[in-house]
């Protein structure tokens, strides 16, 4: 398998060549995997957790922060460092209405408060803040917020990145900021489907930049700040693309989508009308 082009915009595909992370990750459920993909026309989910709410109120707060320093040609230092206290008033006007969270989002665990959110991003936050003035001091930004895509002789795998850098030392970097955790080291299929992520990116970079010092890098900032990343090199490009070209193969055979449930299940938007949980929400 070889990579025909690249590019950072999407072209129309049918749906039985197209590979992406979340469809990846959705696919442990077939059903959730129909609902999302393949079914149509195409529906909205029941519900969205905070959590998955929040993780994109973040990134937007981010796309626009970095898009500043990107206008005004500005290399990163702690002088950019987020507002934390306005960032928590932006939350607040955005999420909340008569101290709940606003439809469609939900809070799933019934132990967890409004409070508990406010809190979390408040670490997300501080973690970010050190994360940039130790790691990202001296980068010039080069682009924020894209689409990417690789197109092979057999798939076309999408994605998108959060932000590019050029280090100091003239090393390009993409970013993929993470408010979750990282996996585990016994979370064996989320830590794989991470690296494979990864190294989607780091394929893309090496074709779309035409370099060969890139490096794809998702930094999770839940609790404490950890990394991930991966560099390319063909062997990386090989496992990459096979492995993906062969979940694809087999997602193409299917012919029903049946509903597998697990631990994630209270999380998913579909839960209310999924026939494994129907009456159960």
């Amino acid at each position: 398998m070889r990579v025909i082009s690249v590019a950072s915009s999407y072209s129309d595909q049918p749906e039985e060549r197209l590979v992406s992370a979340t469809r990846l990750r959705e696919s442990t459920c077939p059903y959730r995997y129909y609902k999302n993909y393949v079914v149509e026309p195409r529906e909205d989910p029941v519900f969205e957790t905070i959590e998955a709410g929040l993780g994109k109120f973040f990134h937007c707060y981010l796309e626009g922060h970095f898009n500043k320093l990107k206008a005004a040609r500005e290399q990163v230092d702690k002088r950019h460092c987020l507002d934390t206290k306005q960032l928590l008033t932006d939350f607040r006007l955005s999420f909340l209405e008569e101290g709940r969270v606003r439809a469609p989002f939900r809070i799933v665990r019934r132990q967890d408060s409004v409070q508990d959110f406010v809190q979390r991003l408040s670490t997300v936050a501080a973690n970010f803040n050190s994360f940039l003035a130790s790691q990202l001091r001296g980068h010039r930004i080069l682009d924020v917020e894209g689409q990417l895509q690789v197109r092979t002789d057999a798939i076309t795998i999408r994605g998108k990145y959060d932000l590019i850098t050029e280090a100091p030392d003239g090393a390009l970097r993409l970013w993929d900021w993470k408010t979750g955790r990282a996996p585990r080291a016994d979370w064996f299929t989320d830590y794989r489907n991470q690296k494979i992520q990864l190294g989607v990116y780091a394929v893309w970079m090496r074709y779309h930049m035409k370099a060969e010092n890139v490096k794809g890098t998702a930094v999770f900032l839940r609790e404490v700040c950890e990394t991930m990343s991966e560099r390319f090199t063909r062997s990386v490009e090989e496992d990459v693309l096979s492995y993906l070209a062969s979940w694809r193969q087999e997602a193409n055979s299917w012919s029903t989508y049946p509903a597998v449930p697990s631990n994630l299940c209270p999380w998913c938007g579909w839960r209310p009308v999924c026939p494994a949980f129907v009456g159960d929400i």
